[in-house]
Protein backbone atom coordinates (compact mmCIF):
# COMPACT_ATOMS: atom_id res chain seq x y z
CA UNK A 1 0.00 0.00 0.00
CA UNK A 2 1.78 3.12 -1.25
CA UNK A 3 -0.54 5.68 0.30
CA UNK A 4 -3.93 6.33 1.84
CA UNK A 5 -6.50 8.04 -0.34
CA UNK A 6 -7.76 11.41 0.74
CA UNK A 7 -6.73 15.05 1.03
CA UNK A 8 -3.27 15.59 2.57
CA UNK A 9 -2.69 11.82 2.82
CA UNK A 10 -0.91 11.21 -0.49
CA UNK A 11 2.67 9.96 -0.36
CA UNK A 12 5.54 11.90 -1.93
CA UNK A 13 7.39 10.17 -4.82
CA UNK A 14 10.38 9.09 -2.68
CA UNK A 15 8.10 7.23 -0.26
CA UNK A 16 6.26 5.49 -3.10
CA UNK A 17 9.59 4.49 -4.62
CA UNK A 18 10.69 3.00 -1.29
CA UNK A 19 7.55 0.86 -1.11
CA UNK A 20 8.05 -0.37 -4.68
CA UNK A 21 11.70 -1.15 -3.96
CA UNK A 22 10.75 -3.19 -0.88
CA UNK A 23 8.09 -5.11 -2.78
CA UNK A 24 10.48 -5.86 -5.64
CA UNK A 25 13.07 -7.21 -3.21
CA UNK A 26 10.69 -9.80 -1.76
CA UNK A 27 9.47 -10.79 -5.22
CA UNK A 28 12.98 -11.14 -6.67
CA UNK A 29 14.63 -12.80 -3.67
CA UNK A 30 11.88 -15.13 -2.50
CA UNK A 31 9.45 -15.40 -5.39
CA UNK A 32 6.61 -13.91 -3.35
CA UNK A 33 3.78 -12.37 -5.30
CA UNK A 34 2.73 -9.02 -3.87
CA UNK A 35 -0.91 -7.96 -3.96
CA UNK A 36 -2.01 -4.34 -3.93
CA UNK A 37 -4.28 -3.82 -0.93
CA UNK A 38 -7.14 -1.38 -1.33
CA UNK A 39 -9.36 -0.70 1.66
CA UNK A 40 -11.40 2.48 1.30
CA UNK A 41 -11.91 2.80 5.05
CA UNK A 42 -8.17 3.38 5.53
CA UNK A 43 -8.64 7.02 4.56
CA UNK A 44 -10.51 7.38 7.86
CA UNK A 45 -7.76 5.69 9.86
CA UNK A 46 -7.30 8.62 12.24
CA UNK A 47 -11.04 8.89 12.92
CA UNK A 48 -11.33 5.16 13.59
CA UNK A 49 -8.35 5.34 15.94
CA UNK A 50 -9.95 8.23 17.81
CA UNK A 51 -13.21 6.33 18.31
CA UNK A 52 -11.26 3.31 19.51
CA UNK A 53 -9.44 5.43 22.08
CA UNK A 54 -12.81 6.52 23.47
CA UNK A 55 -13.83 2.86 23.75
CA UNK A 56 -10.67 2.05 25.67
CA UNK A 57 -10.93 5.04 27.97
CA UNK A 58 -7.75 6.62 26.69
CA UNK A 59 -6.49 9.76 28.38
CA UNK A 60 -7.61 13.01 26.84
CA UNK A 61 -5.03 15.39 25.45
CA UNK A 62 -5.88 18.08 27.99
CA UNK A 63 -5.25 15.62 30.82
CA UNK A 64 -1.79 15.04 29.44
CA UNK A 65 -1.18 18.79 29.34
CA UNK A 66 -2.01 19.38 32.99
CA UNK A 67 -1.30 17.24 36.06
CA UNK A 68 -4.80 17.75 37.47
CA UNK A 69 -6.54 17.86 34.09
CA UNK A 70 -7.76 21.39 34.75
CA UNK A 71 -6.75 23.56 31.83
CA UNK A 72 -8.61 26.08 29.70
CA UNK A 73 -7.42 25.41 26.18
CA UNK A 74 -9.05 28.52 24.74
CA UNK A 75 -7.13 30.65 27.24
CA UNK A 76 -3.96 28.71 26.42
CA UNK A 77 -4.49 29.49 22.73
CA UNK A 78 -4.68 33.22 23.45
CA UNK A 79 -1.67 33.00 25.77
CA UNK A 80 0.30 31.18 23.07
CA UNK A 81 0.01 34.08 20.62
CA UNK A 82 1.38 36.43 23.28
CA UNK A 83 4.20 34.06 24.20
CA UNK A 84 2.85 33.14 27.65
CA UNK A 85 1.66 29.56 27.18
CA UNK A 86 3.77 26.63 28.35
CA UNK A 87 2.37 24.48 25.53
CA UNK A 88 3.04 24.26 21.81
CA UNK A 89 0.41 25.30 19.28
CA UNK A 90 -0.05 21.73 17.92
CA UNK A 91 -0.71 20.43 21.46
CA UNK A 92 -3.30 23.13 22.11
CA UNK A 93 -4.91 22.56 18.72
CA UNK A 94 -5.20 18.79 19.12
CA UNK A 95 -6.64 19.27 22.59
CA UNK A 96 -9.32 21.58 21.17
CA UNK A 97 -10.38 19.35 18.28
CA UNK A 98 -10.21 16.08 20.21
CA UNK A 99 -13.49 14.20 20.23
CA UNK A 100 -14.25 13.41 23.88
CA UNK A 101 -17.91 12.43 23.57
CA UNK A 102 -19.66 9.38 22.18
CA UNK A 103 -21.69 11.37 19.70
CA UNK A 104 -23.00 10.57 16.22
CA UNK A 105 -19.52 10.93 14.76
CA UNK A 106 -18.14 8.47 17.30
CA UNK A 107 -20.73 5.80 16.48
CA UNK A 108 -20.13 6.23 12.75
CA UNK A 109 -16.41 5.50 13.04
CA UNK A 110 -16.81 2.89 15.77
CA UNK A 111 -18.99 0.88 13.38
CA UNK A 112 -16.54 1.47 10.55
CA UNK A 113 -13.67 0.28 12.76
CA UNK A 114 -15.34 -3.06 13.49
CA UNK A 115 -15.91 -3.71 9.79
CA UNK A 116 -12.39 -2.58 8.93
CA UNK A 117 -10.90 -4.86 11.60
CA UNK A 118 -12.48 -7.91 9.95
CA UNK A 119 -11.30 -6.93 6.47
CA UNK A 120 -7.69 -6.17 7.43
CA UNK A 121 -7.43 -9.32 9.57
CA UNK A 122 -8.57 -11.47 6.65
CA UNK A 123 -6.15 -9.67 4.31
CA UNK A 124 -3.24 -10.53 6.63
CA UNK A 125 -4.08 -14.21 7.08
CA UNK A 126 -1.37 -16.84 7.43
CA UNK A 127 2.10 -15.29 7.12
CA UNK A 128 1.13 -12.20 5.14
CA UNK A 129 2.70 -8.82 5.85
CA UNK A 130 1.65 -5.35 4.80
CA UNK A 131 4.12 -2.75 3.54
CA UNK A 132 2.84 0.78 4.10
CA UNK A 133 4.51 4.17 4.66
CA UNK A 134 5.21 5.20 8.23
CA UNK A 135 4.33 8.71 7.12
CA UNK A 136 3.53 9.90 3.59
CA UNK A 137 6.47 12.32 3.58
CA UNK A 138 9.63 13.21 5.44
CA UNK A 139 9.10 14.90 8.84
CA UNK A 140 7.56 18.35 8.27
CA UNK A 141 8.03 21.49 10.36
CA UNK A 142 6.24 20.83 13.65
CA UNK A 143 3.58 23.47 12.96
CA UNK A 144 2.65 21.66 9.74
CA UNK A 145 1.40 18.75 11.84
CA UNK A 146 -1.72 20.87 12.43
CA UNK A 147 -3.18 20.78 8.89
CA UNK A 148 -1.70 17.34 8.28
CA UNK A 149 -2.88 15.63 11.46
CA UNK A 150 -4.95 12.98 9.59
CA UNK A 151 -1.64 11.45 8.43
CA UNK A 152 -1.17 10.23 12.02
CA UNK A 153 -3.60 7.52 10.98
CA UNK A 154 -0.83 5.77 9.05
CA UNK A 155 0.57 4.46 12.34
CA UNK A 156 -2.24 5.08 14.86
CA UNK A 157 -4.69 2.64 13.28
CA UNK A 158 -2.37 -0.33 13.82
CA UNK A 159 -1.94 0.70 17.43
CA UNK A 160 -5.72 0.62 17.81
CA UNK A 161 -5.90 -2.80 16.14
CA UNK A 162 -3.15 -4.22 18.32
CA UNK A 163 -1.23 -5.21 15.20
CA UNK A 164 2.58 -5.34 15.39
CA UNK A 165 4.38 -2.85 13.18
CA UNK A 166 8.12 -2.53 12.61
CA UNK A 167 9.39 0.80 11.27
CA UNK A 168 12.11 0.43 8.66
CA UNK A 169 14.40 3.35 7.71
CA UNK A 170 14.14 3.79 3.94
CA UNK A 171 16.80 6.37 3.20
CA UNK A 172 16.48 10.12 2.82
CA UNK A 173 14.15 12.43 0.95
CA UNK A 174 15.58 15.90 0.41
CA UNK A 175 18.11 15.09 3.12
CA UNK A 176 15.51 14.07 5.71
CA UNK A 177 14.73 10.46 6.81
CA UNK A 178 11.70 8.57 5.52
CA UNK A 179 10.48 5.11 6.45
CA UNK A 180 8.03 2.31 5.78
CA UNK A 181 6.21 -0.08 8.10
CA UNK A 182 6.10 -3.85 8.04
CA UNK A 183 2.74 -4.79 9.56
CA UNK A 184 1.10 -8.12 10.36
CA UNK A 185 -1.85 -9.35 12.39
CA UNK A 186 -1.89 -9.88 16.14
CA UNK A 187 0.84 -12.03 17.70
CA UNK A 188 2.84 -12.14 14.47
CA UNK A 189 5.57 -9.79 15.71
CA UNK A 190 8.28 -12.13 14.48
CA UNK A 191 7.11 -11.61 10.89
CA UNK A 192 7.38 -7.83 11.06
CA UNK A 193 10.80 -8.00 12.73
CA UNK A 194 12.08 -10.49 10.16
CA UNK A 195 10.72 -8.30 7.39
CA UNK A 196 12.43 -5.27 8.89
CA UNK A 197 15.77 -7.07 9.14
CA UNK A 198 15.45 -8.16 5.52
CA UNK A 199 14.67 -4.65 4.31
CA UNK A 200 17.67 -3.26 6.15
CA UNK A 201 19.68 -5.11 3.51
CA UNK A 202 17.84 -3.15 0.84
CA UNK A 203 17.98 0.33 2.35
CA UNK A 204 21.17 0.04 4.37
CA UNK A 205 19.60 0.67 7.75
CA UNK A 206 19.42 4.05 9.43
CA UNK A 207 21.31 6.82 7.65
CA UNK A 208 22.21 10.00 9.49
CA UNK A 209 20.78 13.08 7.77
CA UNK A 210 23.88 15.03 8.79
CA UNK A 211 27.47 14.39 9.94
CA UNK A 212 27.81 13.37 13.58
CA UNK A 213 30.93 14.42 15.44
CA UNK A 214 31.66 12.59 18.70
Amino acid sequence: MEELSGFLLQSVPDVKTAIKKAVKHFEDEYGNKAMRLRIDEMRYAFDMWESRMLDLGGLQMKNEMSEDGKINLHCELIKYFFGYSDHTLPAIYFGLIENCNKDERYYKYAKMYKEFEKVITEALEDDAILLIPTQPESPPHYLMTIPKYPSLGYTAIFNALGFPSTQVPAGLSDGVPIGIQVVSRRFQDHLTIAGGVELDKVFGGWISPCPICV
